[in-house]
């Protein structure tokens, strides 16, 4: 499943079903910041790492059906043992992709 945030900011869950490959997609460009804050308010907060935190409450809200709720519990569980839940905050830590930016050469 993954986070998605549009160029114009819109955010939405997509593959939800997929509990194997947790991130988060950002499409818009980076610089705008305060719309990007703003966009993901109550949904997640990026890190000087590079990685995303997301809202563990704000995730569970996306569905309430119970077998989704359990996936959601067993990708819980499987991040914690990875030390990528926050239990005092209630995030999880998700990978960081921005696809419009070339790839860094080195």
């Amino acid at each position: 499943m993954f986070i998605h945030v549009t160029r114009d900011f819109a955010v939405a869950l997509e593959e939800a079903a997929d509990f194997k490959r947790f991130k988060l997609v950002i499409d818009a460009a980076r610089g705008e910041d305060a719309r990007l804050e703003s966009a993901l308010a109550g949904i997640a907060t990026l890190s000087p790492e590079g990685h995303a935190w997301v809202n563990e409450d704000w995730l569970r809200h996306r569905e309430a059906a119970p077998g989704w709720q359990q996936g959601i519990d067993a990708m819980v569980a499987v991040a914690r043992k990875y030390g990528w839940v926050d239990e005092t905050a209630k995030t999880i830590r998700a990978h960081v992709e921005w696809p419009g930016e070339a790839p860094a050469k080195g």
